[in-house]
């Protein structure tokens, strides 16, 4: 049995007539007699009953019939999916994310992609979350990664969170409290600081002291750069917020320490955003699954259904 001799089998059977049927699919009706009658002579059994003004399917054809159609639906959609494939190999993708990502996880990322899917085009843009949610929206990039934010109902975008991010005060191992038990928030407040350049990071860290009753401390310097940020908490004695995996390998080398102390703005969560009306084209598809897989979650070519999440800051 072959799919074509399916194909013809269904066109007679809908248009109840060989002759529409042969050139509806571009066959003589010679052709499409000979293709059904050499599937009947195959099944043993005969699918059409012949009558002066057309066709019918017997009790046999109407079986095989239900059975048709579910094969070549399935045949079209795996013809789909491998094309989807194909085409996800090659073709350009622009996407967001996050600061503190452009030095941690997202290389390791595109580096594999780069080798995978050498046909592919990439431009990757940084901005905190609101400014790459702008992005989204005009549709200036296809998708955002990174730390996630709130939006509000009716803007158009679909947050699809993927796993709790924790971040913690880290200094050098020389630091005067590294090492402490128990550090405090009085503490915290009279040493010196170096922070992301982030408007919603700022407000949660002076939220943070303002409801533990103390002054929020000075800080010297201000930056979105998370490569020296790690460098300057290497060689000074300045705090920080990072997140722990960015840095766990100099914790693990004993080149910095985390505080024993409570984090300001310690917990947020990470995710992939887009339009909720926009086409996602393959590439952009192929690219949020390497992020699913990644952060622990199942790949699936499945967009779900807007949600919204909270995030205290957005880097």
């Amino acid at each position: 049995m072959e799919i074509q001799q399916l194909r013809h089998l269904l066109a007679a059977v809908q248009h109840g007539n060989l002759l529409k049927a042969a050139d509806e699919i571009f066959i003589t009706q010679s052709g499409l007699s000979r293709s059904i009658k050499s599937l009947e002579d195959r099944l043993g059994v005969p699918l059409l009953t012949r009558q002066p003004k057309g066709v019918e399917p017997t009790i046999y054809g109407d079986s095989l019939i239900r059975r048709a159609k579910v094969i070549l639906n399935e045949v079209s959609r795996a013809v789909e999916e491998l094309r989807a494939i194909e085409e996800a190999r090659s073709g350009d993708i622009s996407f967001g994310i996050s600061r503190n990502y452009a030095s941690y996880v997202v290389p390791d990322i595109l580096a594999r992609v780069i080798v995978d899917r050498p046909g592919m085009g990439i431009t990757v843009k940084t901005g905190g979350f609101f400014e790459l949610v702008e992005l989204v929206k005009s549709e200036a990039i296809d998708f955002g990664f990174g730390i996630i934010g709130s939006v509000r109902q009716g803007d158009g975008i679909v947050i699809e969170p993927l796993r709790e991010h924790q971040s913690r005060v880290v200094s050098r191992v020389q630091h005067p409290l590294a090492g402490k038990p128990n550090v405090t928030v009085e503490e915290l407040s009279k040493a010196r600081w170096l922070m992301l350049d982030s408007d919603a990071l700022q407000r949660g860290f002076a939220s943070f002291f303002e409801r533990n009753g103390v002054d929020a401390p000075r800080q010297t310097i201000r930056t979105d750069s998370m490569t020296l940020i790690r460098r300057l908490a290497i060689e000074t004695d300045v705090l920080t917020i990072l997140p722990q995996e960015a840095v766990q390998k100099k914790i693990d080398q004993g080149i910095l320490n985390v505080l024993d102390c409570p984090t300001p703005v310690e917990q947020s969560r990470i995710g992939v955003f887009y339009r909720e009306d926009g086409v996602m084209t393959p590439q952009a598809n192929f690219l949020i699954d390497q992020f699913r897989v990644v952060f622990g979650q199942a790949a699936t070519m499945k967009m779900p259904r807007p949600r919204r999440a909270l995030a205290e800051y957005d880097v």
